[in-house]
């Protein structure tokens, strides 16, 4: 069962507040109906510290969603489901949906953001879990079914699949794509140049003699990722270099270090650099490949097209691209306008680059 809708204060919350919003709905839903997972499955499972997680498992406790911890290895009992509130029809909502927190942490502080932006407005903010829609060759049936009593609302497609888009668009629900669109979907969209991000990046590499390049995308096919993979490849061909080698990898640590090992560790082979799409890509490639005895960028440089604070906080600092505020600002933007009836415009946002420490 997907999980439905869930429902917050106007105003903007800690990372703690959020968490524990996610967990009470589960626990509503009845996915989890005695007890909790672990601490530490827990904190894995939302990509978060293990101080968040008891902020909000207290938060829980004081409610009397939960019981008292008999340790950090066994769950929490679980009191009783939590009793939503329904958002204000008249104000309308805006429902996020997105394959899996887990594999997007950042969301999380999106979500804050957005709560921020949009709360003034009298408008609702939630989050939708949807990896079993996003799985659905064609989702029409299950959007049709999650749109037809709900609120005037906006939905925001993050990392979702062409089946997803295209079901959106023909059901002409409200839709704006939180990233790229595919090509032939009439949707509106948000998103980073991806594909100018890519293309100036393997400039740089090129002008520093970097020939041979390796990028790292998610493993499940999504619009954005097509566009670097396709920048890049022209890119290179247009010097004359070989085409990029694709790395494609989910959430999963262990198989993306034992891809890195196996790939870009040995020296036999190695690519000059490597293109880093996204945040959890970069926080286990970076570290692991240290940890292998790589000297970032002596043996290879790295790119991270994107950034966010997590990022920031690593040493070598990352060479990156950064837009600040503005995408998030712009997709509130749109969805305010369609909320109101009106038509947004797609916005592709040209990042500035952040000179960093890992390109050589």
């Amino acid at each position: 069962m997907e999980s439905p809708p869930q429902t917050v204060p106007n105003r903007p919350k800690s990372k703690s507040g959020q968490l524990s919003d996610l967990i009470r709905a589960r626990i509503a839903d009845g996915e989890w109906q005695t007890s909790l997972p672990s601490e530490r499955r827990l904190a894995e499972e939302y990509f978060v510290s293990r101080t968040t997680l008891r902020g909000a498992l207290k938060s829980l406790a004081a409610e009397g969603v939960i019981g008292s911890p008999s340790s950090t290895r066994s769950g929490r009992m679980v009191a009783a489901p939590a009793k939503r509130t329904n958002p204000n029809p008249a104000a309308g909502q805006v429902v996020i949906l997105t394959p899996s927190l887990r594999e997007s942490p950042l969301l999380l502080e999106h979500l804050a953001v957005l709560r921020e932006l949009l709360g003034n407005q009298g408008t609702q903010v939630h989050v939708r879990e949807a990896a079993r829609l996003a799985e659905e060759s064609d989702p029409t049936v299950s959007l049709r079914r999650w749109a037809k009593d709900a609120p005037p609302t906006v939905w925001i497609l993050h990392k979702m699949p062409r089946s997803v888009q295209q079901a959106a668009a023909g059901l002409k629900l409200k839709a704006i794509v939180f990233g790229t669109v595919f090509p032939g979907i009439d949707l509106p969209h948000v998103d980073v140049d991806f594909r100018a991000v890519a293309r100036h990046a393997t400039g740089r590499c090129l002008a520093r003699g970097h020939r041979k390049l390796a990028v790292l995308v998610h493993r499940t096919h999504l619009a954005g990722d097509s566009a670097v993979i396709a920048a890049v490849g022209e890119e290179l061909a247009r010097a004359g270099a070989p085409p990029p080698v694709i790395l494609k990898h989910d959430f999963n640590r262990s198989r993306l270090i034992d891809t890195l090992d196996h790939q870009i560790v040995p020296s036999a082979g190695r690519p000059d650099a490597l293109l880093v799409v996204n945040q959890h890509h970069i926080l286990t490639a970076l570290p692991h490949l240290l940890h292998r005895g790589l000297r970032v960028p002596r043996d290879l440089s790295i790119v991270y097209l994107s950034n966010d604070p997590a990022v920031e906080r690593l040493s070598p600092l990352p060479e990156r691209y950064d837009l600040g505020d503005r995408l998030l600002r712009r997709l509130a933007k749109a969805a305010q306008e369609s909320l109101a009836g009106g038509h947004p415009a797609s916005a592709v946002l040209l990042p500035r680059l952040l000179k960093g420490e890992t390109l050589a």
